[in-house]
């Protein structure tokens, strides 16, 4: 059985037709979803900061309370025995390694206190070598901190401000300062985690008196 020719080339026309209004309609749907992947993903990254930040805050202030200084750099946290960083996270923003660090004496007062970082060396304690204090000339090659702190170097707007802060490079995550947002209140002077020991010219905080139950008078 012999087909028209001319049914033939009406068959493909409907298919070149078919195939033209399915590549719109997906053309259509790319350009409406795409968006809201692109956002959920941002709002994922942002997420990811916040838990990294937090992460090297809280690192921070365990090398403080266990060394009776803080970093020089990030990677003194885990190269030192024992470790106070189980990893060295990458800036999610720009997926690298170059984080904005935040250093003592440099307008960055550490939260709860009216200090800006320091040393405070302890008996009887192992430390690594002290931070070299910074020269005419800024500090010796190799030699960042002390640290205190750590931000992106992103200079973009987030989807959302994070401690009244809309952009990334002032999403500053302090040492003592991690879980405010969480619990309410700055963790300083304390033995907690993520909290900062007594810096210099401060006496240790005495631990909080649990109130006695009712009908019982406080002794």
């Amino acid at each position: 059985m012999v087909t028209n020719p001319i049914y033939r080339r009406r068959d493909a026309g409907y298919t070149l037709v078919a195939v033209a209004i399915g590549i719109a309609i997906l053309t259509i749907l790319v350009a409406a979803v795409g968006p809201s992947i692109a956002t959920i993903m941002k709002r994922e990254r942002e997420d990811e900061l916040i838990f990294r930040g937090r992460q090297y805050a809280r690192a921070i202030a365990l090398f403080q309370r266990r060394y009776q200084r803080f970093p020089s750099t990030l990677k003194e946290m885990y190269d030192n025995r024992p470790r106070t960083i189980r990893k060295l996270w990458k800036d999610p923003m720009c997926r690298c390694d170059d984080w904005k660090l935040l250093i003592a004496g440099a307008g960055n007062q550490l939260p709860g206190t009216g200090a800006q970082g320091g040393q405070n060396p302890g008996p009887n304690r192992p430390a690594p070598p002290p931070t070299p204090t910074p020269g005419a000339f800024g500090n010796p090659e190799g030699v960042q901190g002390p640290i205190v702190g750590v931000a992106s170097k992103v200079h973009k707007e987030g989807l959302r401000e994070w401690r009244g802060s809309k952009y990334y490079d002032e999403w500053n995550f302090m040492a003592g300062d991690a879980d405010r947002n969480e619990f309410g209140t700055g963790l300083t002077g304390g033995s907690g985690p993520g909290q900062v020991g007594p810096l210099p010219g401060q006496p240790p905080r005495p631990p909080p008196v649990a109130p006695n139950p009712p009908g019982v008078p406080n002794q």
